[in-house]
């Protein structure tokens, strides 16, 4: 019983020591190149303190509450000391170091005295001014202070760039395809398998450490970009245990409370998951098999599929987000210490889209209609996330494993009514379904050493991503009658036979890597400089299958038509499947599925030298080399195997010129590549039932290389303010773009990709972000921040009549000849309130080049603004916040510009004829969470 009892109260002092003490930490880093110092000596004599930063630089240790100075020492640097660091009992406080390089080992030592709170913001500073390529970011310190719940989210916030669908990046303007993203230095895959892009809505924005685009290229860098490489960096070993919950929800315009018409709803689509329903039957006989089925056994078999036509309708709720996160920390002997954090996300959204439709019977015409469509599109969304890092630390070095898993779970169905004048038929409420299941997973096992006296660092990384994309009965169900017979009451509406498509496919995907970077100071005569070596290898091989259907008379001579006009969800039930019935032939063609594999492997040198306090090159030369190889089909029926080998010199170099220690002027020149994804290549045709359209891939398309040139102008006035102009000029040789084929026709389009000879784009670029106390004092205006940037960009194509595009002088597909970023931010620390008005334009683009006769289709540009309120309650451990969302409500257009010889090519209502438009409605939201 004693023991119990000594136990109890020895934990019971155990924590009360630990209430009563708070937690400093932070990272020290030098002020020449950002790079962290391992090994500085930590100590204030006359408290008795003594630690050493690890190889990370960082620093942590409890104190009990009160006021200190600290000094700062390691071999080749100045020694600061800083006063003023305050510690509070229950609280961590952050303090991030910058050290001076001592030019010479007979330096007299300087010490610095530095109240804390001004060497934080000379840290902030520093890391902004010290980059070593052109780059804009948001770091951990400023999320904390936005409402953003994901990286989608914070990258809005990001200079010279748009967010597209609320998770795709846009860079610049350029087609998201020239942009690479990174979670903690290792390339991710595309998480739209049929698209270059990644979804960054997936990882939540507590769980970041920084994110950071780089718009121009330095050695170590991946090689294939142009736009800009987005880095995430997310947390690994907490400063301290946590765990919160956050919940939220949101009422949109057009879709929250009104008639909802899913189609098919399974048992477990609120989890994310399918129940079976929309599964392809596993006892349904091969495609080789089918084919030498007769009529009989064919209609036996199309009673194996499930039926999942019809209407299922229901009032659209309010989309719902939830997380929780935690983060735990245990110190072990000898400065060991190990950690966990890890997070879970869930969200469902139900929303409908209100769309127009028109096709034309030529390229000028504005009133030949081939047909004219109403859509109405409701969306069931369930996305379910985590992430779990693991990390172990102890003097020099470290080891982390990141975990990250997404599932996301859409089901659409699009219900269509308009004339088809082309084909003299009335489409009544044809369904068009969709379901894909999308999955990724990613694992990474990273190292850190610092090796030697001299801390030369090792940094390796072995990466694994699984990536899976389900799209489980794709299928289509019209009902028509002839035009003529519109207002004829006693003439029902029939099923169109030739296009009840079902269709179902499986894409899998595995990618493997691994990357080592080594590091080490060199002494060129009073130069500080550095270098920088490493290499790279990752293998990806892809798996592609489809099989597709359509409903068809089993016996033409003696169908029953009465069926045709049966309800949607009675005319395909099995008892329809016979021999006066229907049955569901298989369409299945040679080019339907592919397998795919790729390896790239990477190596570079990389110089960084400092001549002084004004000059700093950084420089040197990555090679890539790439192979790929694509089997496929074709319509004779044979395999095809298309294979690739290239071999990339990348050159780069940046130079900086520091005018003083907030002011830059850059200079950057680089060589980069652009390389077609599988889909691209492989000869699948996709048939896209709501655009109407074959979706085709191209054996012959070849990587884009491109040069980048950039020269920018920067100054940082204080932390969180810069001021910057850039100016930038790229030239694209063989770049990839999508267009029509010349096989289309204005009621018939094929689109597929190509290489054009050549491109360029140049612009100019500007930013500012400064807080509203220049205008004068007070409370509002020292706490209120504008931010403005904007691109200009001019782009052009080099084309020729002999390739029959529609324009000669189109600017390039995807590009957008300006771009605008607004935002107003509020931050009252002492009040708990902050407040965010957000405001986006991206110019016009091209979504597809046209071909001869057919016109290109623009996107015109859109205005979006958005409202974020924030208060935090009980005790700072709360959070309540209100989200506006789309306020304006614009109309999302899809036009022809008919009259492509001007040099305006903006949307002009009076002249140009719209293809479809879109409306999304507006959204209000509110969410809480809470840290215990």
């Amino acid at each position: 019983m004693k023991s119990i009892i000594s136990t109890l109260l020895a934990l019971f002092s155990f924590t009360a020591m630990f209430a009563q003490t708070g937690t400093l930490t932070g990272k020290v880093s030098s002020g020449s190149n950002n790079e962290v110092i391992t090994g500085v000596a930590i100590f204030n004599a006359a408290k008795k303190i003594s630690l050493i930063s690890d190889v990370e630089g960082r620093f942590s240790i409890r104190l009990a509450p009160g006021t200190y100075e600290l000094t700062f020492s390691m071999t080749g640097y100045k020694t600061k000391t800083i006063s003023e660091i305050v510690i509070v009992a229950g609280q961590t406080n952050e303090l991030n170091v910058i050290l001076a390089d001592q030019k010479k080992e007979l330096d007299e030592v300087v010490v610095t005295a530095t109240p804390a709170r001004r060497e934080s913001a000379s840290a902030v500073l520093s890391l902004q001014k010290n980059n070593t390529s052109v780059s804009d970011g948001i770091s951990s310190e400023s999320i904390k202070k936005s409402p953003d719940r994901n990286v989608g989210e914070v990258l809005k916030r990001v200079t010279g760039t748009s967010v597209q669908d609320d998770k795709y990046v846009i860079v610049r303007g350029l087609n998201d395809r020239y942009n690479v993203a990174t979670i903690n230095g290792a390339v991710m895959p595309s998480t739209e398998p049929d698209r270059r892009t990644f979804s960054f809505d997936i990882v939540p924005s507590d769980m970041i450490d920084n994110v950071l685009i780089n718009k121009t290229a330095t050695p170590d860098m991946p090689g294939e970009f142009s736009g800009g490489i987005v880095q995430v960096t997310t947390k690994d070993i907490p400063f301290k245990n946590a765990f919160g919950l956050a919940l939220s929800t949101s009422y949109n315009s057009i879709s929250t409370g009104k008639d909802f018409n899913i189609g098919h709803r399974g048992d477990l689509d609120y989890l994310g998951f399918d129940d079976g329903t929309r599964t392809f039957p596993s006892s349904f006989p091969s495609t080789n098999r089918w084919r030498s089925f007769d009529i009989n056994q064919k209609i036996q078999a199309s009673r194996l599929m499930y039926n999942t036509y019809g209407d299922q309708v229901s009032k659209a709720l309010p989309s719902l987000n939830g997380q929780i996160n935690f983060a735990k920390k245990f110190n072990g002997k000898n400065g060991a210490s190990f950690g966990m954090l890890g997070a879970v996300t869930y969200r469902n959204s139900q929303t409908i889209q209100l769309t127009d439709r028109q096709q034309y019977g030529d390229a000028t015409s504005t009133t030949n209609l081939l047909f004219d469509y109403a859509d109405t599109s409701y969306s069931f969304n369930t996305s379910l996330g985590a992430l779990l890092n693991v990390g172990y630390k102890k003097g020099k070095n470290k080891l982390v494993l990141k975990n990250l898993f997404n599932r996301v779970f859409e089901n659409s169905n699009t219900i269509r009514e308009g004339a088809n004048f082309n084909d003299l038929q009335y489409i009544n409420k044809n369904r068009i379904s969709i379901a894909m299941i999308k999955t990724i997973f990613s694992s990474q096992l990273e190292g850190e050493h610092a090796l030697g006296k001299n801390n030369n660092k090792l940094k390796w990384n072995l990466n694994f991503a699984f990536t899976k994309k389900d799209q489980p009965d794709y299928r289509s169900q019209p009902y028509q009658k002839s035009l003529s017979q519109v207002n004829d009451k006693s003439i029902p509406y029939t099923v169109a036979l030739r296009n009840t498509y079902r269709f179902w496919s499986e894409l899998d995907e595995n990618t493997l890597g691994g990357k080592v970077d080594y590091s080490k100071p060199l002494k060129w005569g009073n130069t500080t400089s550095s270098l920088k070596a490493g290499v790279l290898a990752q293998y990806k091989i892809r798996n592609f299958s489809a099989r597709a259907f359509r409903y068809e008379q089993a016996n033409p001579s003696s169908f029953n038509t009465a069926l045709l006009s049966l309800s949607p969800g009675r005319v395909f039930n099995d008892a329809n499947m016979y021999t006066n019935g229907f049955y569901l032939n298989e369409i299945t063609n040679n080019t339907d599925r592919y397998d795919a594999n790729s390896l790239l492997t990477g190596s570079y040198l990389m110089f960084d030298n400092k001549f002084n306090e004004k000059w700093r090159l950084i420089w040197g030369v990555r090679a890539e080399t790439f192979n790929y190889e694509v089997k496929t089909g074709n319509v004779s029926g044979t395999r095809t195997v298309i294979n690739k080998d290239y071999l990339d010199i990348l050159p780069s170099l940046n130079l900086i010129y520091s005018f003083n220690n907030k002011s830059n002027l850059r200079f950057s020149a680089s060589r980069t590549v652009s390389r077609p994804d599988f889909r691209e290549v492989a000869n699948f045709s996709y048939f896209d039932f709501v655009r109407a359209a074959i979706i085709r891939g191209n054996g012959a398309l070849e990587r884009s290389q491109n040069t980048n040139i950039d020269l920018r102008f920067e100054t940082y006035p204080q932390s969180g303010e810069i001021i910057s102009a850039s100016v930038f000029f790229k030239h694209f040789s063989k770049p990839i773009e999508q267009r029509m084929s010349g096989e289309s026709s204005l009621e018939y389009q094929v689109i597929t990709f190509f290489n054009p000879d050549n491109a360029y784009a140049y612009g100019i670029e500007l930013d500012l972000r400064k807080k509203l106390s220049m205008f004068g004092d007070g409370k509002f205006l020292e706490n209120t921040t504008f931010s403005a940037n904007t691109s200009l960009i001019k782009s052009s194509v080099d084309l020729s009549a002999a390739s029959n595009p529609y324009d000669l002088k189109r600017p390039m597909q995807g590009q957008s000849p300006y771009l605008v970023n607004l935002s107003l931010t509020y931050a009252d620390d002492k009040g708990n309130w902050s407040s965010t008005v957000l405001f986006n334009r991206i110019g016009q683009r091209i979504e597809t080049v046209g071909a001869f006769g057919i016109p290109d289709v623009y996107e015109n540009g859109r205005s979006v603004l958005d409202f974020q309120l924030s208060k935090k309650v009980l005790k700072k451990k709360g959070e309540i916040k209100v989200n506006l969302a789309n306020l304006l409500n614009s109309r999302q257009i899809f036009y022809n510009n008919v009259e492509s010889k001007k040099e305006n090519r903006g949307y002009k209502s009076q002249d140009d004829r719209v293809q479809w438009s879109n409306l999304f409605g507006s959204s209000w939201g509110i969410g809480f969470s809470y840290n215990f």
